[in-house]
């Protein structure tokens, strides 16, 4: 009973702290591609420069070709944001001669987010109607449409990287890696005592 009495009077002030306090995780574009960038760049760091040319089957893309292709996409989004269309053959990208060691592939993929967040820095309406190849559709719209096109290609590479006896690097969701440290902003304890906690609990118990 003291228990319960306690947790009654405890939760009303854990919600309102909860309330004032500004979030650490930044869910915006340009922090999310930043950090997308952070974890494409250990991917492609991770697979040994001599299995580059690894296909797990004949009929698919190498590991080379995959860097390239999501980049090739990464510049071709940022493109398509600005009004315009990159309409670069990827099959002629996979084929230039400066795109073909793992050092090379890695500089192009690296520039390939910074274009794509700059683009985002700098457009002045996001919200503002372009087109997704013949779709009409939000500049904003474009940006997130490239983030899932990355994060699929990226998610691939973990098989890629198991099949040649690499281990792929852990997930990296939420942080960059300089803030990998933040403080959280409540404790275990106090999640639990939440109403967000209890949903996910409740959840969990019935699936």
């Amino acid at each position: 009973m003291n228990k319960i009495f306690y947790i009654i009077l405890l939760f009303p002030f854990i919600s309102i702290a909860q309330s004032d306090v500004k979030p650490k995780i930044e869910c915006d574009l340009i922090t999310d591609y930043e950090r997308a960038k952070e974890f494409t760049l250990k991917y492609l760091n991770t697979m040994p420069a001599d299995k580059y040319s690894y296909k797990p089957t004949p009929e698919i893309l190498s590991f080379r070709e995959e860097a390239l292709h999501l980049a090739g996409v990464n510049y071709r989004y940022a493109a398509m944001i600005t009004g315009g269309y990159d309409a670069a053959n990827l099959d002629e990208i996979f084929k230039r001669p400066e795109l073909q060691t793992k050092e090379e592939v890695i500089a192009w993929v690296d520039k390939s987010y910074d274009v794509m967040i700059n683009q985002i820095k700098t457009e002045d309406n996001l919200d503002e109607n372009t087109y997704y190849y013949r779709w009409n559709c939000s500049k904003n719209c474009l940006a997130r449409k490239g983030f899932e096109h990355q994060s699929h290609h990226r998610g691939k590479w973990a098989i890629y990287l198991r099949l040649v006896g690499e281990v792929p690097p852990g997930e990296q969701l939420i942080w960059k890696d300089e803030d990998s440290n933040t403080p959280r902003d409540i404790s275990r304890e106090e999640w639990q005592m939440t109403p967000n906690y209890k949903k996910y609990k409740r959840i969990i118990d019935i699936n």
